[in-house]
């Protein structure tokens, strides 16, 4: 009854409901015309009490199938069976010796003890010496449970035995001698325990490991408690052979030891032992906990090592691949359409060019290396791409490949980055240096294979680490260049100039475009649908800005007409960005996150804290580390992630879809990126349910198969709380 109304004072309306459903229960008798799921009867190890000897007596209960009664820790729920002896007078009792239980989880995801089927609660009772043979002697026992299944009923009954004094025989041996097997006892001593705690916000976690040289032949299974009456207590089975007990008092009470149960083992043994453990709290090790943030998955899972040498080569690699990204096709198409464009001209010219083209890209990855230093050195959370997620960054870049569609198109003819058609002498070494730089301003939002992995170890160490790895990558997308400078008679191989290179150099323009409507889609997702208007209108005054230029600039102009007409420009480019762009930019605030709803496959927000609260709750997560600059994510959703099969199998598996948006800056995202060993976009890691130490990284190009194979590795490793 106590324990009842504990639980029902401290616990939810479910745990209300069934509190008073057994208080109600307990005050009344169920009548003759019951059927109650309990039979029980009183037994004797031996036909005789001797003097002076020990006696076994045994309260047998039978339980109906899918009915249980409860050990003397009942858990969440429910009541220990209670016995009452009379005896007669010298004659003394000792305590119920308990069988080892099984658990329970009942409605609520209520954790009780109890047993099911049969059991055996004996006490031993020590005949006196003053016992007279001859004589017969009545024992009784008053006994009391609790059973349940959907409903709980209270039982009780008055077991009589009569036995004579003197010497007997052994009776009901087998019942008895298998029942004390399976009653806990001290720890053997070969078995040795290390403890270690930590408190999380009124939680105090308590780690069981077997000593050095145990693990080899013992395995942890579970533990039991013994009295915490006035907290709530949870256990779980962890990798590395180890138990977490989770203890929440509900009072001011402060827990200093925990009594119990410990079942074990023998490796490769299912047969299951017990033993008696009392945790001394105060002496246990304190560690702590490391929080979703403070973990270093990366150097816990990562698998094989690499060396430096491997990672330099892992960046070239990724860097030679960068090429072949959306986000750098654009501007690559510029510089093909330059390399057709000098076919036909002196190799020392095309060596200058080429040369130039990737000197603009090894010299935008050293200072890309430098600005990250600086930023890291000033504690800044910043990782591949971070530019992007400045909408003023991304307002630029779309301005800047805006007038070079522009120049493609032949509203205007400048020497400018990318542009292959100058007022004479065709494309600069200057235009091809910085049409270089912008290849690489564009390549900062994908990520590669092999790439992530090199900038994570980048991001991860120190300057000549990081200058190291961007060099590398930087080499890497200028490789096809400077081999092209270095066998310039290559170029025969390619198309003679003619006519329809001013219809592919168009062609290229309709590219570009294509670019800046998705800078301006990443635009709306940093600022709103409104944003995106007005940066049209932006860009409508630099259109007018180039038709200036190209209507009143001409070659035989002098320099100060010329000087004249772009200073124009330029004022019609600033009175755009100051009526249109600026105060968008300036009350630029980051969209709010879309709440979950109830239907299957809803992204969640990312928090650390429901990270950590559904894998600990059992609940396997999914986490999408993405961006809208992203074109590799942006790929991996609609191509992979968005295929119905997977969609069932996320709501069949009940998986948290979370949904980590880097669009803007988010230091908990980066450091997350960071405990990976990963610098950027995208990351794909499932949490098994109730696995917060064993995540499944996924690669950075994925497939359905690829996903589906670590749902069911997941699936595989899932712990129930």
């Amino acid at each position: 009854m106590r324990r009842l109304l504990a639980i029902g004072r401290r616990g939810s309306l479910l745990q209300w409901g069934l509190a008073l459903a057994a208080v109600v229960c307990l005050s009344s008798r169920s009548t003759g015309a019951d059927v109650h799921p309990v039979s029980a009867r009183l037994l004797s190890n031996s036909s005789a009490a001797t003097p002076g000897q020990v006696l076994s007596l045994g309260v047998e209960l039978f339980m109906e199938e899918g009915w249980h009664t409860y050990w003397q820790f009942s858990g969440d729920a429910g009541a220990p069976t209670q016995v009452e002896w009379g005896l007669p007078e010298g004659w003394n009792v000792g305590p119920l010796q308990w069988p080892l239980p099984k658990k329970y989880e009942e409605q609520g995801d209520l954790i009780v003890y109890g047993y099911a089927g049969r059991t055996l609660l004996i006490s031993q009772v020590q005949v006196p010496d003053s016992a007279v043979v001859g004589d017969t002697v009545s024992i009784m026992a008053d006994v009391s449970w609790l059973v349940c299944r959907e409903l709980c009923i209270p039982g009780d009954a008055r077991l009589p035995i009569s036995l004579p004094v003197g010497a007997g025989q052994i009776q009901h041996a087998l019942l008895f001698d298998q029942t004390m097997e399976t009653v806990p006892v001290a720890l053997p001593p070969e078995i040795d325990l290390d403890y270690s705690l930590s408190d999380e916000g009124g939680i105090r976690r308590i780690f069981i490991r077997l000593g050095r040289g145990v693990s080899d032949s013992v395995r942890l299974v579970d533990f039991y408690p013994l009295d915490l009456e006035d907290a709530e207590f949870r256990s779980y089975t962890r990798p590395s052979n180890r138990i977490e007990l989770s203890v929440r008092p509900f009072t001011d009470r402060v827990i200093d030891e925990v009594k119990g149960v410990l079942i074990y083992a023998a490796a490769g043994d299912e047969k299951h032992r017990s033993g008696l453990v009392s945790i001394n709290v105060k002496e246990a090790s304190v560690v702590a906990y490391a929080p979703l943030l403070e973990r270093d998955f990366n150097a816990e899972h990562s698998g094989v090592k690499h060396s430096t040498i491997a990672y330099v080569l892992m960046g070239l690699i990724g860097g030679l691949i960068l090429n072949l990204m959306p986000c750098v096709l654009p501007v690559i198409s510029l510089k093909v359409l330059s390399i057709l464009n000098q076919a036909g001209e002196k190799p020392h010219r095309v060596r200058v060019l080429g040369f130039a083209f990737a000197g603009g890209i090894v010299a935008s990855f050293a200072a890309l290396a430098i600005l990250v230093m600086l930023l890291k050195g000033a504690g800044e959370q910043i990782g591949w791409g971070f530019q992007f997620q400045y909408p003023g960054f991304v307002v630029l870049m779309a301005a800047l490949i805006f007038a070079l569609g522009l120049s493609l198109f032949g509203v205007y003819h400048i020497a400018l980055p990318g542009s292959n058609i100058g007022f004479r002498g065709g494309e600069s070494p200057s235009s091809s240096f910085f049409n270089g730089v912008l290849a690489t301003v564009l390549a900062t939002p994908c990520t590669a294979p092999f790439l992530g992995t090199a900038l994570g170890f980048a991001f991860a160490k120190s300057a000549p680490f990081m200058i190291a790895i961007f060099l590398s990558i930087g080499v890497g997308m200028a490789l096809p260049y400077v081999v092209l400078a270095l066998r310039p008679g290559w170029m025969r191989f390619l198309p003679q100039p003619g006519l329809w290179m001013e219809r592919f150099k168009q062609s290229m323009g309709f590219l570009l475009m294509g670019t800046v409507l998705w800078l301006l889609w990443v635009l709306g997702k940093q600022v709103g649908s409104e944003g995106i208007i007005w940066a049209g209108a932006f860009l409508l005054g630099i259109a007018l800005a180039c038709w200036i230029v190209g209507q009143w600039v001409r070659l035989e102009d002098s320099a100060r007409r010329r000087r004249t007409v772009y200073a124009g420009a330029l004022a019609v480019v600033g009175a755009s960005y100051g009526l249109f762009m600026h105060p968008v930019l300036v009350r630029a605030q980051p969209l709010p996150e879309v709440p979950a709803n109830n239907q299957a496959y809803s992204w969640i927000p990312f928090t650390p804290e429901t990270v950590e609260e559904r894998v600990r709750a059992g609940q396997t997560v999914f986490i999408d580390f993405t961006a809208e600059w992203c074109w590799t994510c942006k790929v991996n959703e609609r191509v992979v992630l968005s295929q119905q099969v997977l969609r069932d199998r996320f709501a069949d598996d009940n998986v948290a879809m979370v949904k980590a948006d880097w669009t803007h800056r988010n230091p908990q995202i980066t450091q997350m990126l960071q405990a990976f060993g990963r610098s950027g976009v995208p990351l794909y890691v499932l949490f098994p349910g109730g696995q917060l130490d064993a995540p499944i990284v996924l690669p950075e190009l994925i497939s359905e198969e690829i996903v589906l194979d670590a749902l069911s590795r997941a699936a595989a490793l899932r712990v129930d709380p």
